[in-house]
C-alpha cells in the first residue's frame, strides 16, 4: 500500500523568519503507522491534548527527535517564502503546492492535513483549483483535528526543527538529517 502523509504547518512570523511558512510532513507506511502512533502518545504530556513542539522545552524536544530517529519515514520540510506583507494563506497555499508536488512525485495517494477549523474550506478550495489545473489528480487529502492523529504531531515536530533550523539552531536537523529534506521556495 502507498504510504500516507500527515502535513501540519507553522507561521514562525515576526521578527523570527519573516515572510515564511512552514509545512511539515511526515510519509509513514502503512506497516509502522501504529507503532509510531504509539510512541508518540508515549511522550505526549498528560495533561495536554496532543504533543506539540512549541510547548516543549529543550530536553522534551530532543526526546522527541530522538524517538523520531527510531523510525522508518520520509520527512519533508518545505518553506514558502515571499514578502512579508503577502497574507497568512496565500503563504500557505504557495508552500501547499509545492508541498503536493514533491509528495505526488514521491508516489503518495493520500495527504491528512491538520484541521485549521473553519479554514479547510480554504485548503478545500485550493485543492479543487490545483485538481483543475491536473496537478493533484488522484490525490486523496483529508482534514482532521491534530488531537485525534498522533502521527500529525510527529509533522508538527518536522515543522519545529525546520525552523529552528532556519534560525542557525542546526542540532536537531542534523540528527534527522537521514530522514528530513527541506525544500524553500521563494515567490
Amino acid at each position: 500500500m502507498v504510504p500516507t502523509a500527515f502535513v501540519d504547518e507553522s507561521e514562525p512570523g515576526g521578527d523570527r523568519d519573516p515572510g515564511a511558512y512552514i509545512l511539515g510532513a511526515v510519509v509513514v507506511a502503512d506497516a509502522v503507522a501504529e507503532p509510531f502512533r504509539e510512541a508518540l502518545r508515549e511522550l505526549k504530556p498528560r495533561s495536554a491534548r496532543k504533543l506539540h513542539w512549541s510547548e516543549s522545552d529543550a530536553r522534551h524536544r530532543t526526546g522527541i527527535v530522538e524517538m523520531l530517529c527510531g523510525y522508518t519515514f520520509v520527512a519533508l520540510g518545505v518553506v514558502g517564502v515571499t514578502d512579508p506583507s503577502v497574507r497568512s494563506e496565500r503563504r500557505r497555499r504557495l508552500a501547499l503546492e509545492q508541498l503536493i508536488l514533491e509528495l505526488r512525485a514521491g508516489g503518495v495517494d493520500r495527504v491528512v492535513l491538520e484541521s485549521r477549523g473553519p479554514s479547510d474550506r480554504h485548503d478545500r478550495a485550493h485543492l479543487d483549483a490545483l485538481r483543475s489545473r491536473k496537478l493533484v489528480h488522484g490525490l486523496v487529502f483529508e482534514h482532521l483535528p491534530g488531537g485525534r492523529e498522533p502521527l500529525l504531531w510527529a509533522a508538527d515536530a518536522i515543522c519545529g526543527v525546520v525552523a529552528l533550523a532556519r534560525r542557525g539552531e542546526t542540532g536537531h536537523r542534523d540528527q534527522l538529517d537521514h530522514l528530513l529534506t527541506i525544500r524553500e521556495h521563494r515567490r
